[in-house]
């Protein structure tokens, strides 16, 4: 998934028509993934770290309670083993500029194209 959000941060920096759009991917394990850990990681994908290549892509670690109540509206299941190992599923969500969503792509069977079609459609 990090793979398709770094190749759609290329594109939405390269499409004029797409300016505005912001990129969200949210930690599973915030116990110990800090913003700028998941930003380094991000930046093995995109080939820099620098400010700007990150212009349009963030990364959230958000508190453990708040995680959860995310996990639920956007349909992500999770659960912890005893060895501090965290499964979940994936989904990635298309929010329009007016916070209504325009698109849901359950797991991460979603091809870039896709998410471009639907993102220059909802402009």
């Amino acid at each position: 998934m990090t793979r398709n959000f770094a190749v759609l941060q290329k594109q939405i920096e390269a499409t004029p028509a797409l300016k505005g759009t912001h990129l969200l991917c949210v930690s599973f394990d915030p116990e110990h993934d800090t913003p700028e850990r998941l930003r380094a990681y991000g930046a093995q994908y995109i080939g820099s770290d620098a400010k700007s290549a990150f212009a349009d892509w963030d990364f959230a670690a958000p508190d453990k309670a708040v995680l959860v109540e995310m996990a639920k509206w956007f349909d992500v299941g999770m659960s912890n083993a005893a060895d501090g190992t965290i499964t979940h599923t994936l989904s990635t969500t298309l929010i329009g500029r007016d916070g209504k969503v325009v698109k849901f792509y359950p797991g991460n069977e979603w091809t870039v194209g896709d998410v471009l079609g639907d993102l220059k459609g909802s402009s």
